[in-house]
């Protein structure tokens, strides 16, 4: 078997593996064993069928499948020496006949990616803002949880406390849904439930009815009447903030003046922001290398991945499906090519950074447990466990190597991207000015 390099088209290699008389000759024979392995002939017995009688039997196929697959062995021990390769190897043409035969196999290699992390820019919340609103939260819920209940007369307001026994029955059917149930809760103005809503202006012995309508099954409207009888209404005396509350009750936390209870929340606060803009950073990095990132790759690759794919999607039997979320398949194809290059953006992009930045796949046991403490609760199960897994299936440790690889490239790619801070309000919402 003799190999030439045919040509280079940007990220495709193509050779061509070509096969003499020689070469022929012993693919015939393999190809006749294993013929009279699988098949019997009349007349002949089994495993005696001449190399002439499965030539006439199968006639043109003998070659081009029986004696192709017997040649592609030798072709696939050379696809061990390929390196770099994105996807398996394609094979374009094949000539086989008695005296010779030629294989064309294009070579689909990774594509040479050019990323321009500095293009990218960020949008990072103003820290000083979310931490005085954080503190202002935080100091409110203390008030809110430390308030002085005093029953009062007079009817509900705004901020009041109210304590209600509810009933719930469908108007349609009768059929009753609460029975009775204690509740309170507070009546805040922001909050527009019709519980709370149709409780204001009432008192203390008070029947509140009213019905509400829900969408129902196949767009069928459902109403439910309500019921509250109002047991007990209490004003809420929220107390001030000062060195004395703080020590009188806040005793577990050991502190001596409201100061120092602020700065412990704005601690809290920090390392809450932090995580959270690293968090942000990252996302919005990976969402916006693909606009950053030029592939050096050939059409032909990105046709033949998606040919791939969709062969994929059509053996486990979600190929149809996937073509009805589509007014055409011609879409439907166009958006899984639009998919194959973001997605191969992305990992090419990551790759090439790593490169640069002189970052290593490989992952201390350290990390894994670190990140196992993380993934833990989405998990459902304990941190012990977490960590068991991450070290000990093969599989979630890969995966699990993968997102901190690429973590750490994104965090060494977020010192050189643009950052712009962007303004909050109150709700912790970016204002309206920055939009």
């Amino acid at each position: 078997m003799e190999i030439k390099e045919l040509g280079v088209d940007k990220n495709i290699v193509t050779k061509e593996y070509i096969f003499d008389g020689t070469d022929i000759k012993t693919a015939e024979r393999r190809t006749l064993n294993e013929l009279n392995r699988k098949y019997t002939v009349e007349g002949f017995r089994k495993g005696k069928v001449p190399l002439s009688v499965f030539k006439m039997r199968f006639g043109k196929d003998f070659y081009d499948y029986f004696v192709f697959e017997q040649l592609l062995e030798e072709v696939y021990k050379s696809f061990k020496e390929e390196t770099n390769l994105l996807l398996i190897p394609e094979i374009v043409e094949k000539e086989i006949n008695s005296e010779n035969g030629r294989v064309v196999v294009n070579f689909h290699k990774k594509p040479v990616a050019k990323v321009e992390v500095e293009k990218i820019k960020v949008r990072i919340a103003n820290k000083e803002q979310v931490l005085d609103n954080y503190l202002d939260l935080r100091l409110n819920s203390l008030k809110e949880e430390h308030a002085v209940l005093e029953p009062k007369e007079g009817p509900a307001e705004f901020d009041d406390l109210v304590r209600v026994r509810v009933f719930v029955v469908n108007k349609e059917t009768g059929k009753v849904l609460i029975d009775g149930k204690e509740d309170e809760y507070v009546l805040y103005k922001e909050d527009e439930r019709p519980t709370v809503k149709n409780v204001v202006g009432h008192k203390k012995g008070d029947v509140v009815e009213f019905d509400r309508e829900f969408a129902g099954k196949e767009g069928e409207s459902v109403t439910y009447h309500y019921k509250l009888e109002i047991l007990e209404v209490y004003k809420r005396n929220l107390p001030e903030l000062t060195d004395e509350f703080v020590k009188n009750n806040l005793s577990e936390l050991h502190l001596e003046t409201l100061e120092e209870l602020k700065n412990k929340i704005r601690e809290e606060g920090t390392k809450i922001y932090d995580d959270e803009i690293k968090h942000s950073i990252r996302e919005q990095i990976l969402a916006q290398l693909p606009d950053v990132t030029e592939l050096f790759i050939s059409e032909k690759t990105i046709d033949y991945a998606v040919r791939l794919i969709v062969n994929n999607m059509k053996e486990e039997n979600k190929y149809e499906d996937y073509v009805k979320k589509y007014e055409t398949e011609e879409k439907a194809l166009e958006s899984l090519k639009d998919y194959y290059v973001t997605e191969l953006k992305k990992e090419s992009a990551i790759e090439k950074l790593a490169k640069e930045y002189n970052i290593e796949r490989k992952v201390s046991d350290e990390e894994l447990e670190k990140y196992a403490e993380i993934l833990a609760p989405y998990w459902g199960i304990s941190v012990e466990r977490a960590k068991v897994l991450a070290k000990e299936k093969p599989e979630i440790r890969e995966e699990i190597e993968n997102m901190i690889f690429v973590d750490k490239v994104i965090d060494k790619a977020a010192e050189k991207v643009q950052r712009e801070i962007v303004d909050v309000n109150k709700e912790g919402e970016e204002s309206e000015e920055n939009n």
